[in-house]
This record gives structure tokens, sequence and C-alpha cells, in this order.
């Protein structure tokens, strides 16, 4: 009996820090919003649906406090506030999470080592996507126009569906949208950034001083490559 005492009270102090890594959460009441913007290491659960819904949570009731989550000109703007003078103060330990449901949003800008996972019927028929400044986005998305830009060490996976892609990478940045269908693409990348999409009719590439840019399906391709950049089918 003995043997079986021990790794069972083990397990469950194990279990006690996994429990307490984040408060309540807080539901945050905001204006009405049709862009987001994030930032300062927080992580992003965005998801489809009717309303719009903002709960924030963290490690301590303090540092959740100090997540701000306000409305400028339309555009959910999502910080933490960080009392140090130090703004490099690792925030990966403070479980800084922001949840928010939307439907029908223009854009979303993810920088400064936020993390970004979304789901769901979220864009607008018209969506641009900025990431830079190591922040990361996953997302399953379905529109019609998709504009992205991205720099600064990001890296972006996307799934879902965009007739029209047009996307412009750099400063070794990383997009990852083989599971994303595209019927035509305009793709630009630079700075070592690497670039890896699904076309079906039509591509325009260009890459250069590094890049690479790697394409499946069977699309007419127009490419210019220059100062080691590369264009390729996979």
């Amino acid at each position: 009996m003995k043997n079986f005492v021990l790794p069972a009270l083990l397990w469950s102090l194990a279990l006690v820090p996994a429990l307490a890594q984040t408060t309540d959460a807080q539901v945050r009441p905001v204006a009405p919003f049709h862009a987001i913007k994030v930032g300062t290491g927080i992580a992003l659960d965005l998801t489809a649906g009717h309303g719009q819904r903002v709960e924030a949570s963290a490690a301590t009731t303090e540092m959740r406090d100090r997540i701000k989550t306000t409305v400028e000109d339309g555009v959910l703007v999502i910080r933490y506030e960080n009392p140090d003078s130090d703004t490099r103060r690792n925030t990966s330990t403070q479980h800084l999470r922001v949840a928010v449901t939307a439907d029908q949003l223009t854009a979303l800008t993810a920088g400064s080592g936020a993390a970004v996972d979304a789901k769901g019927d979220y864009a607008a028929p018209n969506f641009q996507l900025d990431v830079s400044s190591g922040a990361s986005l996953r997302a399953d998305i379905a529109t019609t126009d998709l504009t992205v830009r991205q720099g600064s060490g990001s890296v972006i996976t996307l799934k879902g569906k965009a007739p029209h892609l047009d996307i412009r990478t750099g400063s070794g940045s990383v997009f990852n949208g083989k599971d994303l269908q595209t019927d035509k693409c305009e793709a630009q990348a630079s700075s070592g950034s690497t670039l890896k999409i699904a076309v079906r009719e039509a591509l325009v590439a260009e890459a250069s001083s590094g890049a690479s840019i790697k394409y499946q399906g069977a699309p007419t391709v127009t490419k210019h490559t220059g100062s080691g950049g590369s264009v390729r089918s996979m």
C-alpha cells in the first residue's frame, strides 16, 4: 500500500502549481471594436462568436490588473503595463492571457513577443495581419482578401481559405501557409525570411537578400530573385 501512497502524494503536489498558474478570468467591459492589437508577451485566444467579450487572466491578481484592454479608434489594444523601468522583463512566467470573442474583424496586429491562437469565422471579407517583433500567430481563417505584413523574427502558421493573398515577409520571419487554400497570391520575401504557400492558379513571387519562397500546387508563376533569394516548388 505504501508503494502507491508516495507516488500519489508526489503527483498531487506537482499538480498544485499547475492549477495555480492563473487567477480567475476577469471580464472587461469595452467599447465595440473591429480590429485587435496585442503585444508585450501576452497570449491572445481569439474565437468567433456573436457579440464581443474580453476576459483577462494572469499568474496573480496584481499582474492581471496590469493587463490593459482599451479601445482606440475602433481597435482593441491589449498591452501589459510593466511597473518596472526595464520593459524587457520576462513575461513568460506571468501567464498573461486575454480571451476575446468577436466576429467580422478587419485587422489583427501582434508584436513584442505576443502569442496569438485564433479560430473560427472572425475575419471580415477583407482582413489584414501584421505580425512582428518575435510574435507568433497560429490561426484558422476564412476570408476573401487576405493581406499579411510580417517581420522581425515572427512566426505565422495559417490554415483555412483566402482566395486572394498579398504577403510580404522580412527580417528572418517564418510564414507557413501550406494548409491555407489560395487561388492567387502576390508574395515578397526579403532579409532571410522563409515563406511557404499553397497556390492553385497564379503566383507572383519576389525573393531577395537570402529569403526563400516555396510553393505547392501548379499555378502559373512569375518570379523575380536577387541577392541570394530563391523561389521554387516544394
